[in-house]
């Protein structure tokens, strides 16, 4: 039995996370008849090339593309990838219609059409223009669907410059010879200097939101974003330096939210960029580099969409749809690669060598803030007291021995403050000077 034709709205490229929310689903809307497409002059879009940085080799998301289950998925992912740069430049209402794709010899469910549309809008974040509106048929012998552009063929190709200057300017900053982590922390850096989180996003009425909040066009030419922003621009970046990145949808605080997680070394993090947009210096590499228990304190993971029955991912039962599910979840455990392991100096003993010498940098370039790490095997609050609190309050022997190496200021041993965060296993010291 044939399908009639319908629209529906899927999760391609447009917004679907909103300030850690999210939109519903729409019910599906039958149209009369399956119609012949209508030949239209599209032009295809050809963006000025992005120029990446010598010596690092880019990558292509593929882990939710590797993760369909079947092979007419697949076709029709690669189909909307390969027909999604040519738009037609005469609109259908407020739309811009690309070639009308047909499958044949597969005979896709609305399901699986969503999570297709879901897998190439996480493996694809420089693809921004697709409206969540889709025409879709399918019967026993074959697929069909019709894709839109939010914006004509001639703004597509001006706003994919706008992205590619701001990408190729930020990677001439990026020297030879990084490592995967060093790389890494240049983009989540550089994101949370360039951009700012849209504090004025609707929650409750999406449709009062500017739709670039939610892309890498957002967060990359306006500056502005929300969750969905960070992470499609810092995956955007990082493939481009050749470090693989995907992003991870969950909840945190009952609300949706979004973040990223980085290959590094054969294992992968999650990196919250969003969460670590703080203003406290100190603060900004809580979420980079985490493991999965560290993670889950304070955020929730979707499920796998093979978890999910057709209804579900079709939105019409329980809480899960296409626009909330995973196609893809690394798994992380390991924390080596945690930035405050990794760069900042760690304390093992009361004798505090690192700790010392990495403060005495910080007085010399009198930063506000110094931060160490208080190695694994010490008990993270019998160190607290056994700094600040109990005699002999060792730190501040350490401002002594950083005063005496200092000759035209010191360090203000009275005037000392410091914030203890013990899952990250951090102490961020407030440094005064004299």
């Amino acid at each position: 039995m044939k399908k009639q034709w319908m629209i529906l709205l899927l999760i391609l490229l447009t917004g679907c996370l909103c300030s850690c929310s999210l939109s519903d689903i729409l019910p599906t809307v039958q149209f009369p008849q399956r119609t012949t497409e209508t030949v239209t002059p599209y032009k295809e879009v050809k963006p000025d090339n992005l120029t990446y940085s010598e010596g690092y080799e880019p990558v292509t998301s593929t882990y939710s593309y590797d993760a369909l289950l079947s092979e007419g998925e697949k076709q029709l992912y690669n189909k909307i990838v390969a027909n999604c740069y040519d738009i037609s430049p005469d609109p259908t209402e407020d739309r811009y219609p690309i070639p009308r794709i047909e499958l044949n010899g597969y005979s896709l469910s609305e399901a699986e059409v969503r999570t297709t549309s879901k897998a190439l809008t996480d493996d694809h974040p420089e693809i921004f223009w697709l409206t969540g509106t889709m025409g879709y048929y399918s019967d026993e012998s074959m697929t069909a669907i019709q894709i839109y552009s939010a914006f004509s063929p001639e703004e597509v190709s001006k706003r994919l410059n706008a992205i590619h200057s701001v990408a190729n300017a930020f990677y001439t900053t990026v020297p030879d010879g990084l490592s995967a982590f060093e790389r890494e922390v240049m983009v989540h850096d550089f994101l949370i200097d360039h951009v700012e989180y849209d504090k004025d996003v609707d929650t409750i009425n999406l449709d009062n939101n500017n739709p670039d909040t939610y892309t890498a066009y957002g967060a990359l030419v306006n500056k502005v974003s929300v969750c969905e922003g960070y992470v499609r621009a810092f995956q955007m970046l990082l493939n481009g330096l050749g470090v693989e990145c995907v992003g991870v949808i969950g909840e945190s605080h009952d609300q949706m939210h979004i973040w990223n997680a980085v290959k590094l070394d054969e294992s992968w993090y999650y990196v919250d960029p969003t969460w670590d947009d703080q203003e406290q210096t100190y603060a900004r590499h809580l979420y980079c580099n985490v493991n999965e228990d560290y993670l889950l304190e304070d955020h929730t993971i979707s499920p796998l969409f093979t978890s999910l029955e057709d209804e579900e991912i079709n939105g019409n039962t329980g809480e899960y749809s296409a626009s909330v599910m995973n196609i893809y979840i690394p798994e992380c455990t390991d924390d080596i690669m945690g930035y405050y392991k990794q760069k900042t100096p760690h304390l093992s003993d009361y004798d505090a060598a690192d700790v010392k010498s990495g403060m005495l940098t910080a007085a010399q370039r009198q930063e506000e803030y110094f931060v160490f790490y208080v190695e694994d095997d010490l008990d993270y609050q019998t160190v607290i007291t056994d700094l600040f609190v109990d005699y002999p309050q060792h730190f501040f022997s350490y401002i002594n021995a950083v005063n005496n190496s200092l000759s035209d200021y010191s360090v203000d041993e009275s005037n000392i403050g410091y914030f203890t965060h013990e899952r990250s296993r951090i102490v961020a010291v407030e440094l005064h000077y004299y």
